[in-house]
């Protein structure tokens, strides 16, 4: 005897919630403790579809996915009203199940085991399109009508699950799922590239459908109800297909890696520090977004390494490293653009270990003020004869691959070899010229468009009395910004002299609301662009 839709919406409901709260807390947990790794997570997630399936498979079919839902539908194996209800259930399981690991662990704490890729756009769409179409080809294979009832259902959907989280989950996270996806980016705020995880499991999901009913021949007679279904799956299958290989606007938006109204920190070393002030990447940020409103602030330190060391004043690096994190509270951004590596290249392969526990560390305290963090990978400086550093330097960019897949971060690698033209004359840093071409080219990143997309040769434009008005006004806000958060004077306002003028210290606040009409100031000029 067949439940009731609402006990059948009821289960799916349960499942789902199941499935979200102990896959994506799975990956919630090893975020933070690393103790479950990538196999843990994989496993993880087979065990708790293969056990749902054997708790709820006989009563709803255990679907907890709209994709699968859907695929059933389109080949006539489940009733289309049934499957809309049973959409709306899933996606509510999955919402339960994300605010449940937010009560828990924070609205933004790894972004509640969020969908993210490490591949280009198309890439993903790909990999999670072929990867449904094999989930949906051994679901309903094992099933009975919408029902996976089999003893060996079970096992072999969760196994399914188990091996593509093993092949996919450091490309994508292996979503495969559009609630999965959908629950965890409502409650955490995090839509990157949610349109991919919403699009390409229904495709692959219904191809896989459609490639097991051809296989297995027209053993089933097709209801009315069942042509209409296929037909309009069809100009479905089209007008997604289309989205996903030509909307190359839909795409580069998805993939922007700032947001309107961000607070931009950059923290890093030398390299990071003398781009002020002729700031070359916030002009072309502004520029190309002036109506964003991004706030832009400068935390290089010269000398300093991801260890803090130039940060440390008088006391150990411990010091330094809390003194970044109030570097970092004073500027209180909503992202930060880590870039390190120039200095840590030629010693890196001796102190490798703790570069990464440090980065790490650094991460972890983003991360818990709710602060997004991109890397960025260094760049290759010819003036640096240290015997190590090439090797250095490819070691440093490896890790930070390492690490951006491993905690779901952004990662822009520029790939991008300066000129004796754009270097200084010891050919240790960019000059202005070089400092220009790289903004262009790491603007077009941050944007949403591809590095190797944007047209360098932007960087040889003559500036413009409009362009020199906006350097103006950036220079005066990183200026007073850099009063702010480095005055020049501290030792006497805040250290071991501070009973000597330590009563000034107020006034440092009152540079504040100085820096927000500076920025004011900027988003004028460049709305005059």
């Amino acid at each position: 005897m067949q439940l009731s839709l609402l006990r059948r919406c009821v289960c799916e409901i349960i499942g789902t919630y199941c499935l979200v709260l102990i896959g994506c807390g799975a990956m919630v947990v090893d975020n933070q403790t690393g103790m479950l790794t990538h196999v843990g997570v994989a496993t993880v997630w087979g065990l708790i579809v293969m056990t749902m399936i054997y708790s709820i498979g006989d009563l709803s079919g255990a679907h907890m996915n709209p994709a699968v839902s859907l695929a059933f539908a389109s080949v006539g194996r489940f009733p289309v009203r049934d499957a809309a209800a049973y959409i709306v259930a899933q996606c509510a399981g999955a919402l339960l199940a994300a605010g449940s690991l937010a009560m828990v662990f924070g609205i933004d704490d790894a972004k509640l085991g969020s969908t993210s890729s490490s591949l280009a756009t198309g890439s993903a769409w790909a990999v999670e399109f072929m990867m449904s179409l094999i989930l949906m080809w051994i679901v309903i294979g094992v099933s009975t009508g919408a029902k996976e009832k089999s003893i060996t259902a079970g096992l072999a959907v969760g196994a399914t699950i188990a091996m593509e989280a093993f092949v996919a989950g450091p490309l994508t996270n292996a979503s495969m799922n559009p609630a999965r996806s959908l629950g965890p980016a409502l409650v955490s705020n995090h839509y990157n590239l949610l349109w991919l995880y919403l699009t390409a499991p229904i495709v692959g999901a219904v191809a896989g459908g459609w490639l097991y009913r051809f296989v297995r021949g027209n053993d089933e007679a097709d209801t009315e109800e069942c042509v209409m279904v296929k037909k309009a799956s069809a100009a479905v299958l089209f007008v997604l297909f289309l989205g996903a290989g030509g909307d190359a606007a839909l795409a580069d938006e998805s993939a922007a890696l700032l947001r309107p109204n961000d607070r931009v920190a950059m923290i890093g070393g030398t390299f990071v520090e003398r781009m002020q002030p002729r700031d070359e990447l916030e002009t072309e940020l502004q520029t190309q977004r002036p109506d964003w409103k991004l706030s832009i602030r400068n935390l290089g330190w010269s000398g300093d390494t991801v260890s803090a060391i130039s940060r440390k004043r008088f006391e150990n690096i411990e010091a330094g490293r809390a003194r970044r994190l109030a570097d970092i509270e004073a500027a209180n951004p909503t992202v930060a653009l880590i870039w390190y590596g120039q200095s840590e290249a030629g010693q890196f392969h001796e102190n490798a270990d703790r570069y990464q526990a440090d980065l790490l560390s650094l991460v972890d305290e983003l991360k818990k003020r709710g602060t997004r963090v991109i890397l960025l990978t260094p760049v290759e400086i010819p003036g640096d004869r240290r015997p190590h550093y090439q090797s250095g330097l490819s070691a440093f960019k490896q890790m930070l691959r390492d690490v951006a897949r491993a905690q779901s971060l952004a990662l822009v690698e520029l790939n991008w070899n300066p000129t004796d033209q754009q270097l200084t004359e010891d050919r240790m840093l960019p000059n202005v010229v070089g400092y220009r071409e790289l903004a262009v080219r790491l603007s077009g990143a941050l944007l949403g468009e591809s590095a190797g997309q944007v047209d360098p040769s932007q960087a040889e434009l003559p500036d413009t009395p409009e362009r020199q008005s906006l350097q103006e006004a950036i220079a005066r806000k990183n200026e007073f910004f850099f009063h702010r958060y480095r005055p020049q004077n501290e030792t006497y306002l805040f250290l071991f002299r501070k009973h000597e003028q330590g009563n000034n210290a107020v006034e440092i606040e009152q540079f504040d609301p100085i820096i927000e009409e500076a920025d004011r100031a900027i988003w004028e000029a460049a709305r005059n662009q």
